[in-house]
């Protein structure tokens, strides 16, 4: 089973294994670049998002970036590493039209290290949700706010 901030985007849906990392990729991202202190976020656009666990049900065949994987494929470290995202973007899409025809990627976040996957729309039917909550009550939520340095506030 994956915990997942299951994000859909251009044919492909993201997911993480954690749900710090999936708080990280979904909402975080860069925010507290440069930041020190409390990073303040609107509570309504936590009461806005959904938080899913998915399981597989059917294997799924990835393009594995961890560890010295990538490296040894000759993915740019820029792919994964990057916060510009055009070699982000480019390289899945070769990955996609591959002849081997992989469901998707696996890789590390940039932001904290934990697994990151990309599964291609073709691939999707391969997973099923298994439970479905508001962010906001997604157990372990208030344990990363506070690791994170984020405070909840009431934008008008």
């Amino acid at each position: 089973m994956i915990p997942a901030g299951a994000t859909r985007q251009g044919g492909v849906v993201y997911l993480g294994d954690t749900l710090k990392v999936c708080f990280l990729e979904a909402v975080l991202r860069d925010r507290r670049d440069g930041l020190v202190g409390d990073l303040p976020i609107d509570e309504k656009e936590i009461y806005a998002r959904r938080y899913a666990e998915i399981e597989t049900i059917a294997d799924l065949r990835l393009v594995d970036l961890r560890e010295d994987h990538a490296i040894r494929m000759g993915v740019p470290t820029d792919v994964a590493k990057s916060s510009p995202q055009s070699l982000g973007r480019a390289w899945p899409l070769a990955f996609h039209e591959h002849r081997s025809v992989p469901d998707g990627i696996i890789y590390p976040s940039r932001l904290n290290g934990h697994t990151n996957l990309v599964i291609f729309d073709r691939a999707i039917s391969k997973l099923s949700a298994v439970r479905i909550v508001p962010l906001i009550g997604a157990p372990g939520l208030a344990i990363i706010i506070n690791d994170l340095h984020v405070s909840l506030v009431d934008i008008i």
